[in-house]
């Protein structure tokens, strides 16, 4: 009878282990400058993320994408081609102490800045981002959508800043 017990009690957090591992963790990894400077670690289950914003009031929850949503109707074809293209350079932009990039490599969109002392890294996976645009209701967004497009990005470093010792990154596992 113990050993019954001691098995259901075992369970119970093996399995919310398990869901929470299975739909992703969104981990936000911030560390200040200086000798008295903070690393804060901040891992947030993708599945309580997002049933925190579908039980929300939707006007609440939800984005206007205003002028935007007038351009998305375009965005879809762009991006199918996009999955479909070969990897390379998209777009440089080279400026005194300034340099951008935007590439494509295997599903990610990849965007590099150098501005002088800052470092900017952003890996977008394209289906990603197609997700969220199929979403969108009319003008408008939910953020529990955005939430469950990240499910597209796990195993990715999403957003790497680095300026001196201050670094950002923030990640799905």
């Amino acid at each position: 009878m113990l050993k019954i017990a001691g098995a259901v009690i075992l369970f119970v957090p093996l399995s919310l282990l398990a869901i929470v591992a299975g739909t992703g963790v969104l981990v936000v990894d911030v560390r200040e400058g200086g000798p008295s400077g903070h690393h804060i670690v901040l891992p947030v289950p993708l599945i309580l993320a997002e049933a925190a914003a579908r039980v929300a009031p939707h006007e609440k929850t939800s984005i206007d994408l205003g002028e935007v949503h007038e351009s998305l109707a375009h965005i879809e074809p762009l991006i199918r081609a996009l999955e479909e293209c070969p990897d390379g350079l998209l777009v440089q932009v080279e400026e005194p102490g300034q340099h951008v990039e935007i590439s494509k490599v295997g599903p990610m969109l990849q965007v590099r800045v150098h501005d002088g002392g800052e470092e900017v890294a952003v890996d977008l996976p394209v289906a990603m981002v197609g997700d969220i645009v199929r979403h969108r209701q009319g003008d408008r967004i939910a953020i529990g959508d955005l939430v469950a497009a990240l499910r597209s990005a796990r195993l990715t470093k999403l957003v790497e800043v680095q300026k001196g010792d201050e670094h950002v990154r923030i990640s799905v596992w």
